[in-house]
């Protein structure tokens, strides 16, 4: 996974409509979360299009490319502060790593079923 499958995945999102239809559709999640959280994930993932959409193809295929001097002008040309930037990847990051993580158990499940773990 790189930037640009996490700036699809966000594009899909919004294209079911808001995250409010997404999750009310969603048995068993429907009011489990709060109106002013779901108003401030969908801001933050408008901000991540935009941001994401500054970004060379270089840098959407290998985010470790980022360093400072990117960052800053990443940020001029998606109008957000250096900061959301940085949460932006740094959120990447997380997901991505819980993708490794959920991907690795389910190997380990395979293996096992298979009789080999």
């Amino acid at each position: 996974m790189n930037m640009e499958d996490f700036f699809h995945q966000l594009e899909d999102v919004t294209k079911v409509g808001s995250l409010r239809g997404f999750l009310d559709s969603m048995p068993g999640l429907s009011g489990m979360v709060k109106d002013d959280q779901l108003d401030q994930m969908e801001e933050r993932i408008s901000k991540w299009r935009y941001i994401i959409q500054s970004m060379t193809n270089a840098e959407k295929a290998d985010p470790d490319l980022l360093n400072q001097s990117r960052v800053k002008r990443i940020a001029r040309g998606s109008g957000w502060p250096e900061g959301e930037v940085k949460e932006l990847v740094k959120n990447y990051k997380n997901s991505k790593n819980m993708m490794k993580a959920a991907k690795g158990r389910q190997m380990q499940g395979t293996l096992r079923r298979m009789g080999l773990g």
